[in-house]
């Protein structure tokens, strides 16, 4: 155990693509024919990160940790309550719709679902033709060459321009809405469960796609997922999420070989280990109990307490920072500093 370990700093830097300084998204619930708030749902509740060019950064978590909405208040689909959002030092949360428009160039989206996420009165030259157009980022007549060129680079044939949705498989859909992200050249992608709704067989092709458009094009991802053996590949760092916040980040290989937090560990022993030795691994691990609490009403302190095997009694009084304990890798963990010090209970 580190002493004096040092909190994590969401100061911005120069090599930052992105930055997040303390994001906070909370919904109201509303009721009566008024519409009256009588609470809020506590999405995301003080989540910092940084992802630098050309890099890939994972963000893990159970559903309903929070991580899609993050995904999507980096591109104001939702308005964030609070915080940051750096842009190449731009505050996102500052732009007028003018220059929100203008932004959205440079970040683009990659939605879960590709039976939903693409128009199915359109053909595909029109699904992704469209943001060309409209930013005039070809020349009139040869925006559909532009198209014919993003349908081979994501591995469709050209020809493939005058089909409607409906006659694609998940997995090829999948690909025309990577197709239409990179129409804007963007700098940053956000890519939402991008194979959690396609079959296992098709789900490292995509990954695969996504690497290689990554090293071809000089990308930088924000990759969220709810399976860590998803993220394996492609990240650069991973972050952890539970309950709209962040408990873990580290480097791929120090959160796969090292984890820290007893959630993230709890995360790795669900991860099928087929090779030698698996069935072993698998009955020595520790399993959490219980089910996630509701955002609407989250627990005091550490909101993992009311399922850590490792649980303390400072856990359910204090809310652990996100603090270094190792090159790069941060935990947000009494037992890593912030106090802890009661035996378990």
């Amino acid at each position: 155990m580190m002493t004096g370990p040092s909190p994590y700093d969401p100061s911005p830097s120069a090599s930052d693509l992105l930055r997040v300084q303390d994001l906070k998204k909370h919904f109201p619930i509303r009721k009566g024919l008024l519409g009256r708030s009588v609470g809020y749902v506590y999405a995301v509740d003080g989540v910092s990160f940084q992802i630098q060019k050309g890099e890939t950064l994972g963000l893990v978590g159970e559903s309903g940790c929070g991580k899609s909405t993050i995904g999507r208040c980096l591109l104001r689909l939702y308005e964030p309550t609070a915080g940051k959002i750096l842009f190449c030092g731009t505050d996102i949360g500052q732009l007028q719709k003018r220059d929100l428009i203008r932004f959205r160039t440079k970040m683009q989206m990659i939605f879960q679902d590709p039976y939903s996420s693409l128009n199915p009165r359109l053909r595909v030259r029109e699904i992704i033709g469209e943001s060309i157009r409209v930013h005039g980022l070809a020349k009139e007549g040869q925006w559909q060459e532009r198209v014919q060129e993003l349908l081979s680079e994501v591995g469709l044939q050209p020809d493939h321009m005058a089909r409607y949705p409906h006659e694609f498989s998940g997995g090829q859909r999948q690909r025309i809405g990577v197709a239409r992200a990179l129409a804007m050249n963007p700098e940053l992608i956000v890519a939402d469960e991008p194979v959690s709704a396609l079959d296992v067989s098709i789900q490292a092709q995509v990954i695969n796609l996504l690497d290689s458009l990554k090293e071809k094009h000089g990308l930088s991802y924000l990759v969220i997922a709810h399976d860590l053996a998803v993220v394996e590949h492609i990240s650069d760092r991973i972050a952890v999420m539970y309950l709209g916040k962040l408990v873990e980040m580290a480097r791929d290989r120090d959160i796969y070989l090292h984890p820290k937090h007893p959630y993230t560990e709890a995360l790795l022993a669900a991860v099928p280990t087929p090779a030698a030795g698996g069935r072993q691994r698998r009955k020595n691990r520790k399993l959490i109990r219980g089910d996630v609490p509701s955002p609407i009403n989250p627990p005091s302190g550490c909101r993992f307490h009311t399922r850590c095997p490792k649980v303390m009694l400072d856990c359910k009084r204090i809310e652990p920072p996100l603090v270094m304990v190792g090159p790069g890798h941060f935990v947000a963990c009494l037992l890593y500093g912030g106090g802890g010090s009661c035996p378990n209970v």
